[in-house]
Order: structure tokens, then C-alpha cells, then sequence
């Protein structure tokens, strides 16, 4: 009997070991901008989102894709969404950051969480491949975003009506080249 307990405890500890392992405390290693966020930017979003869908080709500026992803985000939730701002900030080799500005005392420790990684294609979808995610003081790596991956991967499969050919980033633009319409 006792030997079991001894092996369910070493098991449990291993386990606890395993998760800890892919967190560490520090700041987000992410790129920061500051873009301008407005519901005006946000409308331009998305009608060229619209005129995208129909053309073959959408190209947003971090000022619009922050703007986007704030109000629809604050329009879809009410009053009780704890964000202030999304910022994206996008770089050039597919490299993507989400700044999230969360409104006071919603985290005890700080007011904003961080998410960085890659967007690209993969099996003709968008899909992101988050690299590390932070918040409070806690970074978590890429160990233990394989299931947070895989999740928002199917949320994006559906998302886009045509086949993705290509998703581009530069300095201050994402780019999805759309085929298939």
C-alpha cells in the first residue's frame, strides 16, 4: 500500500514539475507599438475586411487591426469586457504581438497580458503559432500553448470563406492574400 502512494506522489510531482518547467517569471520578450486605436479606424477595418473578401486581398496597418479587434471585441461583450485596447503589433517574417490593456483591478499584480508568435498558412487556413504568452509578472512558452494553438488553429479554419495563398507581414502591415473566390 505504501509503495503505491509513494509512486501515485512521484507521479503527481512529475507532472506538477512537467507544467512549471513552461512558466518562468519575467516580462514579455515581445515587440511593443503603440497604435492609434479609434471606432472610426475600426469601420475602415472593416470595409476594407469587405472589399477584401470580394477583391482577393486584405491589407491592414496595426492601427487598423488594433482598432478592429478592440471594438468588435467591446461591441460584442457589453459593459462588462475588462479590456481597454488590443494593440497589434506586426513585423516582417510572419512575426505578430497582442498587447492587451485590461481596464483596473481586474489582475491583482498588473493591467496587461501579452501574446506573440507567427501567423502563416497551414492546410489552407490562417493558423497562428503562439510562441509565448505573459501576464502578472508570468511567462508562459510554447510547452504549454500546444492545446491554446490548437484551439484558436480550428477557430481560424472557418473563419475565411476563400483558400488563404499567402499571409505577409512588414513593418506595419498584415497582408492575406485570398484565392479560391
Amino acid at each position: 500500500m505504501h509503495n503505491r502512494k509513494m509512486w501515485a506522489l512521484s507521479l503527481v510531482l512529475v507532472l506538477v514539475m512537467a507544467m512549471l518547467s513552461a512558466c518562468s517569471m519575467g516580462e514579455s520578450m515581445a515587440n511593443t507599438c503603440e497604435p492609434e486605436i479609434s471606432t472610426d479606424l475600426a469601420l475602415e477595418a472593416q470595409n476594407a475586411g469587405m472589399a477584401g473578401m470580394a477583391a482577393g486581398k486584405v491589407e491592414w496597418n496595426e492601427s487598423h487591426l488594433s482598432s478592429f479587434l478592440t471594438v468588435l471585441l467591446q461591441q460584442n461583450t457589453g459593459g462588462n469586457f475588462p479590456v481597454d485596447a488590443i494593440h497589434a503589433c506586426v513585423e516582417p517574417g510572419g512575426n505578430i504581438a497582442l498587447h492587451v490593456q485590461l481596464k483596473d483591478d481586474v489582475l491583482l499584480g498588473g493591467d496587461s497580458l501579452s501574446v506573440s508568435g507567427t501567423i502563416g498558412v497551414a492546410d489552407g487556413s490562417v493558423s497562428v503559432d503562439l510562441t509565448e504568452v505573459s501576464g502578472n509578472g508570468f511567462v508562459a512558452s510554447s510547452a504549454l500553448l500546444a492545446p491554446i494553438n490548437a484551439q484558436v488553429n480550428a477557430a481560424l479554419a472557418g473563419a475565411i470563406t476563400g483558400l488563404p495563398v499567402s499571409v505577409e507581414t512588414t513593418d506595419d502591415t498584415l497582408t492575406i492574400s485570398l484565392g479560391g473566390m
